[in-house]
Parts: C-alpha cells; sequence; structure tokens
C-alpha cells in the first residue's frame, strides 16, 4: 500500500470524501491485468499504474509505478511517500536493506504464494536521474490489524527525526 506526507499536511492513506483531497479514482483497468488510479492533493498529482505479466504458479507478476508531480509553478513542497507490505497475520516478511539503509526488497512467504520478493527501485526522476535530495527509513513492527496502520505510521513518526532538504 501507499501513504503520503507534504510538509505541513495530514498523513494520508486513504482517500474520503471529507479530508480535502480534490479528486481520486480509476482512470482506466480492466480489472484484472492492469490499471492506472489518480489522486489530487492540495496541488500533488499521485498516479499509481499497476500491470501483471502473466506466468509462473501463482498467476503472475505485478509491477507497480508511483508517480508524484506537483501542479502549478514555484518550488515543489517536501514529499514523504510511504511504501508498505502487510500480511495481516499470515506468512512472514523479511526487510532487504541496501547500504544499511534504503529498502530495496521485501522477503516474504505466505501459504498461497510460497515464497516471494517484493523490490523497491530507487526513485527516478522524468530524465532518469536520482532525486535531489532523498532520505530512506524502513520500519518493521506488528500491528494489531490493518487497520491500525495509519496510526502506527503517525507514531513512528513523532518519535523520529524529520527529513529537511539542505539550504
Amino acid at each position: 500500500g501507499l501513504m503520503w506526507l507534504q510538509h505541513g499536511g495530514n498523513l494520508r492513506h486513504t482517500c474520503e470524501q471529507n479530508d480535502g483531497v480534490s479528486r481520486y479514482g480509476w482512470l482506466m483497468h480492466d480489472g484484472e491485468n492492469f490499471g492506472v488510479q489518480e489522486i489530487r492533493d492540495e496541488g500533488l498529482v499521485l498516479r499509481t499504474e499497476f500491470v501483471k505479466q502473466p506466468g509462473g504458479d501463482h498467476g503472475g507478476d505485478w509491477s507497480w509505478r508511483v508517480t508524484a508531480k506537483m501542479e502549478g509553478k514555484g518550488p515543489a513542497p517536501l514529499l514523504s511517500l510511504f511504501f508498505y507490505v502487510a500480511t495481516d497475520g499470515q506468512g512472514t516478511l523479511r526487510p532487504v536493506l541496501e547500504n544499511g539503509t534504503r529498502l530495496a526488497a521485501v522477503a516474504g512467504t505466505a501459504e498461497e504464494l510460497g515464497d516471494f520478493t517484493l523490490t523497491f527501485l530507487p526513485p527516478t526522476g522524468e530524465g532518469g536521474e536520482g532525486p535531489k535530495y532523498a532520505s530512506y527509513n524502513f520500519l518493521a513492527a506488528g500491528v494489531p490489524g490493518l487497520h491500525r496502520l495509519t496510526d502506527l505510521v503517525r507514531q513512528s513518526l513523532r518519535e523520529s527525526s524529520v527529513f529537511s532538504p539542505p539550504g
């Protein structure tokens, strides 16, 4: 799943009609193999794209791309994206770190899937370059139900330092 936070804003996890998100929904999908959705939140445009490559013993492999852009002119505010993986009590998950800080993958085991790996590529700009400023953190924790994930992340943010770009 995905949560996001703009500097000075609220942590977002779901889109609700009363939370100030101006527009959200599927732009296209076939209900089975691909989908594109867009969220517009206070000048931020988040687009998520899913595509399934058929094959394998469990129905295929999924790819997911998240694109974040700001509408309008001026400097982009600090944006934090929180990607999460959860099993809801079934199976195991293990973080795989690159250079001891960046979450490169999550390896797991589940009865329905067997062994699996979710790979997280480093973020890139439109031209393929790395981000001007980036900070990587991860949190591994047990939580009593998926409905408590947002609270867990909020609490973790209160207890940790916040990244600020130099200058």
